[in-house]
């Protein structure tokens, strides 16, 4: 009888010790993204990617952990084709993670393709929320464009001719660093002198992205909880209506200076809307896009070469590149 009185005791203290331990989490994610971002980026973790997207290019070479500023995250890769006679464009690429992973490992094999095309593909790793907010990734892209246009003879890379491009938060980053390059009152409004002119940048590539970030704080569901904590880890907040919710929307802030746009994203991915908004806006301004939206396709897809959807997108963004960065544009 002891014995189960003395089990039942125990039983009972680890019971109240997990509910505490509850507790303390549920109290702990009301003040703090921090919780949200762990079970985030957990569950990022347990997502298959695929494993064909782009190995297989030939007549590359690559540079990689270049470090284009001083700290620990202030670093690149560059891929090249390995015969060229003169200096090429660059595609600049912001990765994705929702602003609180991934890394510039995820675009390589994309950006080899596209280097096997005829590009300097560029590939920057930047400071991640909750640890850095808003607007250090833009500042630190400013600092990747910076090393690139004052190395460009090293690089191989012609600094008129540059393409800013991203997936996912990534997209959200190099379309709002492209929306201050264009628009000389919205770079003093988010306090960051542009790194490149107006007609240094000459497109920008943008998949997947969340482009007007007020438009899905109200979200309900899983969809709703996820922007919300990822937003409120990157921008510091959780109020729709907080200034810098408004000033990261790119479809508030695009201007008619906008560089021409490919657009790409899938109706099965929340996003879209976002994108097919700022698509949308574009047109509304007279900007020179292109808009590639499929039905069902999740998020991502782009990166999947093995389907026909994933093949078309890689076709348009060379002939998107080969368009706006002809030595005449």
């Amino acid at each position: 009888m002891r014995v189960v009185r003395a089990v039942g005791r125990w039983a009972l203290r680890v019971l109240l010790a997990v509910l505490v331990a509850a507790l303390g989490v549920v109290v702990w994610a009301q003040l703090s993204p921090r919780p949200g971002v762990y079970v985030i980026n957990w569950l990022f973790s347990l997502t298959d990617t695929g494993e064909f997207r782009g190995d297989e290019a030939e007549g590359v070479e690559g540079r990689t952990d270049v470090a284009y500023g001083d700290g620990p995250d202030e670093v690149l890769d560059v891929w090249s084709p390995v015969d060229r006679s003169g200096p090429l464009p660059a595609v600049v690429w912001v990765h994705g993670g929702a602003w609180i992973g991934g890394d510039k490992e995820q675009p390589a094999p994309y950006l080899r393709l596209l280097a096997q095309e005829g590009y300097v593909g560029v590939s920057l790793d930047y400071s991640l929320a909750p640890d850095h907010h808003y607007p250090t990734p833009l500042r630190q892209l400013g600092e990747a464009l910076t090393f690139v246009r004052e190395h460009a003879d090293e690089l191989g890379v012609d600094p008129d001719r540059i393409v800013l491009a991203g997936d996912s938060a990534g997209a959200q980053i190099a379309a709002q660093y492209a929306a201050l390059v264009a628009d000389p009152a919205y770079a003093r409004l988010i306090g960051i002198e542009p790194a490149l002119r107006p007609g240094q940048l000459r497109g920008a590539m943008l998949h997947c992205g969340p482009y007007d970030p007020p438009m899905a704080m109200d979200d309900e569901g899983i969809g709703g909880w996820f922007v919300r904590t990822v937003a409120w880890a990157y921008l510091g907040t959780k109020d729709a209506d907080d200034p810098r919710v408004r000033e990261a929307s790119i479809v508030g802030h695009a201007t008619a200076s906008y560089p021409p746009t490919l657009l790409s994203g899938g109706d099965g991915d929340p996003l879209t809307k976002q994108g097919r908004a700022l698509a949308t806006r574009l047109g509304e301004l007279g900007v020179e896009h292109e808009p590639l939206f499929f039905p069902e396709l999740g998020h991502e897809f782009q990166f999947d070469l093995r389907t026909p959807e994933g093949e078309k997108v890689m076709g348009a963004s060379v002939a998107f590149l080969t368009r706006v960065t002809a030595r005449d544009s």
